[in-house]
């Protein structure tokens, strides 16, 4: 049972429209009665100076103004701006209440209205909520790509929301990024359908929009929520969440992508490509799943398969550093080490401080004799990464074929401290040398 909170003039809070519809849709998305309460609560006092409630005062002036709409007493352009105030000083409001913090666990509703921090998919939860309880048709969307493109950092998920306005054009609201207010927009104008995404038309983007989205609906908010639970998990754990998410949107790439990764990480291969696959089958353009699976394919030494997906996770992002050392390592062992020290100057030129890069292509350089070269990229390995044992091995061992014993002696020792494992290689060494 809901307990009822107090109102103005004797009523309860409950009595009201938009709080009946809260309770009602909190229900829907599964959370218990007590989270729902904590929101109301919340919610209902966001008040203005006469003490009344700002979502009972929106509610009114809403359906006010629709009725007088349907009167003919008030244009459908002005009606659209009334709803355009309206849905603004939501997503203010909301903002205001609930603190960004983009840590992990604020995607959970229970979480967000006992800390009131928020981040993007607890911000479209909450966007959905109150915005479906002044009668809007509120549209929540899982983002690949937002405004600026290749600004999405590679695998991670977003979400914002679409609010249908009178005129049957779209408004969209993230309150994660900018925050978004778009102005009114038609979808199927702007957006181009392409299997279970909608991609923007004008690549110049002038409303300034979200570029790419899929269109949710309750369960898939829900979806959303079990997969950042799995993300949070153990393998074995995550894969149970992931299932739970999937019953809910059987077309939740994100989800089949990381669940082939929880495959991966505890070894069954064959389940992990499997996911990957029906990922990449939904959403051919994430960059994650390409790479995800190269790595797969190049614990199963099946380089050329694994060479095609670091390039297809390149051509899906513009700032994938990691898939360019990827693939400059595929070169470096395949021999072919102009090609890699070409992917590795680039992953350098996205990462500035990308140790490991520096590490492999000083490797790359002492197999093309280009040993100062080497020497510098190993040193700036270690001033990025200062316990790089690794880097202090590879210049050490250049160190040795330069003649420079007694700093090869220093750097081996500094590795050894580091990396234990590597003694016996290095004590094989030095006993080769002394020799």
């Amino acid at each position: 049972m809901y307990s009822n909170f107090p109102c103005k003039e004797g009523k309860t809070i409950e009595n009201n429209k938009p709080a009946v519809k809260i309770i009602e849709l909190v229900k829907e998305l599964k959370y218990p009665p007590n989270v729902a309460q904590e929101l109301v609560q919340i919610v209902y006092n966001w008040k203005d100076e006469k003490g009344e409630p700002f979502i009972d005062f929106w509610d009114e002036i809403l359906q006010l103004t629709k009725r007088r709409y349907t009167l003919g007493q008030v244009s459908i352009e002005n009606l659209i701006k009334i709803e355009q105030v309206v849905i603004k000083n939501l997503g203010i409001t909301i903002k205001q209440e609930f603190e960004s913090n983009e840590e992990e666990k604020f995607f959970d509703l229970s979480t967000v209205v006992k800390y009131k921090q928020a981040q993007c998919l607890s911000y479209a939860i909450l966007v959905y909520i109150l915005g479906t309880s002044l009668n809007f048709l509120v549209l929540p969307l899982g983002v690949t790509e937002i405004v600026v493109p290749g600004k999405l950092p590679v695998g991670a998920g977003h979400n914002a929301c679409l609010f249908k306005l009178a005129d049957n054009r779209m408004m969209m609201v993230d309150l994660a990024v900018g925050p978004i207010f778009s102005e009114p927009f038609n979808l199927e104008e702007t957006y181009l359908k392409i299997g279970e995404y909608w991609e923007i038309k004008d690549n110049q983007n002038p409303l300034l929009l979200n570029r790419r989205f899929t269109i949710l609906d309750k369960n898939g908010l829900m979806a959303c929520v079990y997969t950042n639970m799995g993300k949070l998990s153990p393998p074995d754990k995550a894969i149970g969440y992931y299932d739970l998410a999937l019953g809910l949107n059987p077309k939740y790439a994100e989800t089949f992508s990381n669940k082939g990764f929880a495959y991966e990480e505890i070894g069954q291969l064959k389940e992990a490509f499997f996911c990957y696959n029906r990922a990449l089958e939904i959403n051919p353009k994430d960059a994650r799943t390409y790479f995800n699976r190269g790595y797969a394919w190049m614990k199963l030494g099946n380089y050329n398969k694994a060479m095609l997906d670091y390039s297809l996770a390149i051509a899906h992002h513009l700032n994938f550093p990691e898939a360019y050392l990827n693939r400059g390592y595929i070169y470096s062992t395949l021999g072919s080490y102009e090609e890699a020290i070409f992917d590795y100057n680039k992953a350098i030129e996205l990462n500035p401080i990308y140790a490991k890069a520096y590490l492999y292509r000083g490797a790359a350089f002492v197999f093309l004799e280009l040993l100062s070269e080497a020497i510098a990229d190993f040193t700036r390995a270690i001033e990025i990464t200062p316990d790089f044992a690794d880097a202090y091995y590879n210049r050490g061992l250049v160190y040795i074929r330069l003649g420079e014993f007694s700093k090869a002696k220093e750097d081996f020792s500094r590795a050894k401290d580091l990396a234990p494992e590597l003694k016996e290689n290095i004590e094989k060494i030095l006993g080769d040398v002394n020799n």
